[in-house]
């Protein structure tokens, strides 16, 4: 594994345009559940009578609004003040440097602009873009999180919808073009905290046709081994050497 570290660290010592793709595993280890919450499905089943996925999707949040929210700010929204870990410090410290290009995300929290990152792809939204489905107000997760029930815009008094994209609507195409545009130009592409096989990432992976491939994961998944470089284990620590970055500097 040392070897494989190494040979990562080159990589990125190498080459300029990098491409991240961040997946959930890298949330995870701030203590966010993350949207869809799958580490947690069967106590969401047993909390809410409803799967994470069924919660998640339009027709829900158009038939049970109030049982979505409530659901939206104790599991999406369970820690207000998440402290950011070692690993998003690096990707940002690698953007300043000027060798990452592009970060692309399914998580939607904003931890990587959070840490300072600036090209930034929420690919699903964002729980800090709750918008008025009649003025177009924008409300952060503070303001969703503080509601006393429903949340609703403070001028038309209706509720706001969700920042990011439910289950069975189209994701929004500015953010898939973006997506798309910087993995096909990529030199690098680093994967971390996600399978390869993700329904999220399957159909836009596929668009890198370059040979430096970089997975790195907390655990071996299925289909791995399409990457040419690989590692496993703390996403923090392994960011912290590949990327050269000094927390305590």
């Amino acid at each position: 594994m040392a070897q494989g570290l190494d040979n990562i660290r080159q990589v990125i010592r190498e080459n300029d345009n990098i491409v991240l793709v961040g997946g959930s595993e890298m949330m995870r280890e701030t203590g966010l559940n993350g949207f869809r919450a799958e580490h947690m499905a069967y106590e969401v089943e047993e909390m809410y009578g409803y799967s994470p996925d069924d919660i998640l999707s339009s027709i829900f949040f158009t038939r049970q609004v109030g049982k979505f929210y409530d659901y939206y700010k104790n599991v999406i929204l369970n820690k207000e003040n998440s402290e950011l870990t070692p690993a998003f410090k690096a990707v940002a410290a690698l953007e300043e440097r000027g060798k990452l290009s592009a970060i692309v995300t399914r998580t939607v929290y904003q931890l990587f602009q959070k840490a300072g990152c600036k090209n930034v792809v929420d690919l699903y939204g964002s729980v800090e873009e709750n918008r008025c489905p009649v003025c177009g107000k924008i409300f952060d997760a503070a303001y969703i999180k503080r509601a006393a029930d429903i949340p609703k815009c403070d001028k038309c008094e209706v509720p706001l919808r969700p920042g990011f994209s439910l289950l069975g609507e189209q994701i929004d195409n500015g953010r898939l073009t973006k997506t798309v545009n910087a993995i096909e130009n990529a030199d690098v592409l680093l994967v971390a905290g996600t399978s390869l096989n993700s329904l999220t990432w399957a159909s836009t992976l596929r668009y890198y046709e370059g040979d430096k491939l970089v997975l790195v994961n907390t655990e071996p998944k299925s289909g791995d081994e399409r990457a040419a470089y690989r590692a496993y284990g703390n996403i923090s620590d392994i960011f912290c050497y590949i990327m050269d970055y000094d927390e305590k500097a």
